[in-house]
């Protein structure tokens, strides 16, 4: 499980510098509705199964720095901030019980509150509804969802990309309550690491290509993060 404290994040926080260079073959149908520029599919698999009663976060940076110097980190331990992450993220999709359409829920973070204030946006494009024996997420969002403004949105060529997934999200600086949270990176390495995606490009990139999320890092089952999958696909 990666150890990073809100206030230094980015000192001890790694990342993971990813040049996607693999062919891409569609596996999410295309949807019609809406405008679009690039989506973008993502699939998280974990040890046990997905609960309605935890909360699941995949984070987006829209940064486009090809050097991936600041990327989004988990919150672990107090002062905890917002609860859920720091670093630097600019959206967010979000998984639990108490989000609309079928628990899935787009978020951007609103600029200057010190990721501590989120507007909500819609939801994703596609997503693979939850069952109670279900291990995974799966959901399509395109970028234009994030970058309203289209040439803007297809300008972009990188963005950093971390999952978490905690059991609670604490808020109070005073709770010395420990949580169970697992995000991308290996406990051994001491750090969390996140994805630096290049996105101008339909291509895949999966866990099995990089080892970088291992099994068993976290106790409970239905935290662990055991696979993921990122499709970047062009319109």
């Amino acid at each position: 499980m990666p150890r990073c404290a809100l206030g230094q994040a980015s000192l001890k926080c790694g990342l993971f510098l990813l040049m996607l260079t693999l062919a891409a073959c569609a596996r999410f149908p295309k949807t019609p509705e809406g405008a679009g520029v690039r989506r973008i599919a993502v699939e998280v698999q974990v040890a046990g199964r997905i609960r309605p009663d935890y909360v699941y976060f995949v984070l987006f940076n829209l940064s486009n720095d090809p050097t991936g110097q600041a990327g989004p980190v988990p919150v672990v331990a107090p002062p905890w901030g917002n609860g859920f992450a720091a670093g630097a993220f600019t959206h967010y999709m979000r998984f639990d019980g108490l989000q609309p359409a079928g628990g899935y829920a787009l978020y951007r973070v609103v600029p200057n509150t010190n990721l501590s204030v989120f507007e909500y946006l819609e939801p994703p494009r596609l997503s693979e509804p939850v069952r109670p024996d279900s291990d995974r997420l799966r959901f399509e969002i395109d970028l234009i969802q994030l970058e309203r403004d289209p040439n803007r949105a297809a300008a972009l060529r990188f963005i950093q990309l971390n999952i978490i997934a905690t059991n609670r999200v604490l808020t109070d600086p005073n709770d010395p309550t420990p949580k169970v949270v697992d995000s991308l990176g290996d406990p051994a390495l001491g750090v969390s690491q996140y994805l630096n995606l290049r996105i101008d490009q339909s291509r895949i990139v999966r866990n099995a290509d990089t080892n970088l999320e291992p099994r068993g890092d976290v106790p409970d089952p239905d935290l662990d993060i055991v696979d993921w999958r990122v499709e970047v696909r062009a319109l």
